[in-house]
């Protein structure tokens, strides 16, 4: 509907007005309100100023994307990874808020004392009523992600040339959306963008190697997103034969119905797209056969008709664990360097001895007909406790949005007896470590730190049943608060006289 009522006037004219004033506050700023990131995007790609300031309070846009969480009971960290990446800068905000982004804040927010750089123009918003309101709406992914942001190398200039031209400009952000796995993010930027900037018939052919539950799924997953391309996930732990996977020609049973891998090739034909073939060291040597022409040239045959199909643009990414003792050895062995992301490049020095050795295992797995048709190799390195802790309170935003919702007494399959509850961390850092340093395994990632977001809902229900009244929907919200108490973490109701 926007796109539509923006396409009725003329470029020069929505670039002119676009961002104007309404009643006081730039338009960006009611983008923001809205907490969509579709509808953010939308307004940036027509000229919306990710750098608006309210003038009379010189509170930042990005700012206002974080402290508006408290005005509409909602979490916002998305529209703030967004203009993140779409190149809000996190100076706009004190560091001393997000840096190190591990801490628990102050309730009124750090002292003159501790933001060194409060007398900068720019953040001279920040006091008083401000200061205490971001302290209290700044969560831990908000902060992991302002200081993620504060860390990164912003693209060059021909990197955006390139990615606009080429219709990829969302691709330069996709570090900001991501829990860990930076190196892993920064190195398919610079894959993806050599590619595009010198295509070929060749298609792009790279390996996520890494231990499960690590990002490889979910870092495709956001690359369509971003890239606007269909994903075709494809579980290789079914398949035994190349049959099974592409489906059977003429004149066996079935080769007029194809297979869901066969019919995206040929209806993505001369489009960009995404394969993903998850466990890749399931399969057979058959299966690597037919894979060969594919990621060498791009040429494919439609099992149903026998038609050409060009997959050239086709992006292949093959996920293993195959490779996990030699990743977990590796990032043990250098954690001091690879987790600091302070010496950027001596992390690449490292990451591409450790690209080599995954080569070299994925050759004596695979053979060498296949690896040598490979683009990248990118490892996916286990969580540090910093990124443990994000992954589990992104679990647990998750929980209190579920929670949050209205009970629903009717029976069947609408029926929520656990509803109307607000969730609250007291000392999100400090909860958050304690769950992870508990349920954090390296061999299933954030699988294992889901577990913790199960344990403090069975922890609430347990609260939430010991009222002694019965539930209604006509109840109003009760407050729940997590906070952590010798090491343990405890859920608690607030009685309703102390709200």
């Amino acid at each position: 509907m926007i796109q539509q009522y923006l396409g009725r006037f003329d470029d020069d004219t929505v670039k002119k007005q676009i961002n104007n004033d309404i009643e006081g506050f730039p338009a960006m700023f009611y983008v923001v309100e809205t907490n969509k990131e579709d509808i953010l995007r939308l307004w940036v790609s027509h000229g919306g100023d990710i750098s608006a300031v309210h003038e009379p309070s010189k509170v930042p846009l990005l700012a206002f994307a974080i402290m508006h969480g408290e005005d509409i009971q909602a979490d916002t960290t998305i529209m703030t990874a967004t203009l993140l990446s779409l190149g809000a800068s996190p100076e706009l905000i004190p560091s001393a808020f997000y840096s190190p982004y591990l801490q628990d804040l102050p309730e009124h927010g750090p002292s003159n004392d501790n933001i060194k750089d409060l007398t900068d123009e720019q953040k001279s918003w920040c006091k008083d009523v401000a200061r205490g309101k971001l302290a209290r709406t700044c969560s831990l992914s908000q902060r992991y992600y302002l200081e993620r942001a504060a860390k990164t190398k912003r693209p060059s200039r021909r990197q955006h040339q390139v990615a606009q031209r080429m219709n990829a400009e969302p691709l330069l952000g996709i570090a900001n959306f991501l829990i860990g796995q930076t190196t892993a993010a920064k190195a398919l930027l610079d894959t993806l963008l050599a590619h595009i900037t010198e295509p070929g018939k060749k298609p792009l052919v790279l390996v996520f190697a890494g231990p499960s539950g690590h990002g490889k799924t979910e870092l495709a997953k956001r690359l369509g997103h971003l890239l606007s391309l269909e994903l075709e996930v494809v579980d290789c732990t079914i398949f035994n034969r190349e049959m099974e996977m592409f489906g059977p020609r003429h004149p066996y049973v079935g080769a007029d119905r194809g297979t869901p891998l066969n019919n995206f090739l040929s209806k993505h034909h001369e489009e960009r797209c995404i394969v993903f073939l998850d466990e890749f060291e399931k399969t057979s040597p058959d299966i690597h056969k037919a894979l060969l022409l594919p990621f060498d040239s791009g040429d494919y045959q439609d099992r149903r008709n026998l038609d050409k199909v060009n997959c050239s643009k086709t992006i292949w990414i093959m996920a293993t664990n195959a490779h996990d003792p030699i990743i977990q050895d590796f990032s043990t062995a250098n954690s001091h360097v690879l987790f600091s992301e302070e010496d950027e490049s001596e992390t690449k020095r490292l990451l591409k001895q450790l690209s080599h050795k995954i080569r070299d295992d994925f050759r004596s797995h695979h053979g060498a007909p296949i690896t040598g048709r490979i683009s990248e190799i990118l490892p996916f390195l286990t969580f540090s406790v910093g990124e443990q802790s994000v992954i589990v309170h992104k679990a647990l935003l998750e929980l209190g949005r579920k929670v949050r919702q209205p009970v629903n007494l009717s029976e069947g399959p609408g029926e929520k007896l656990l509803g109307n509850v607000r969730l609250r961390i007291r000392r999100d850092a400090s909860v958050c470590r304690a769950l992870a340093e508990s349920e954090y395994h390296s061999d299933l990632g954030a699988r294992s730190l889901l577990a913790a977001a199960e344990k403090i809902k069975r922890l609430l229900v347990e609260e939430y049943l010991k009222v002694d009244e019965e539930i209604t929907e006509r109840g109003g919200m009760s407050d729940f608060f997590l906070d952590v108490n010798g090491g343990e973490v405890t859920v608690n109701m607030v009685p309703p006289k102390s709200r």
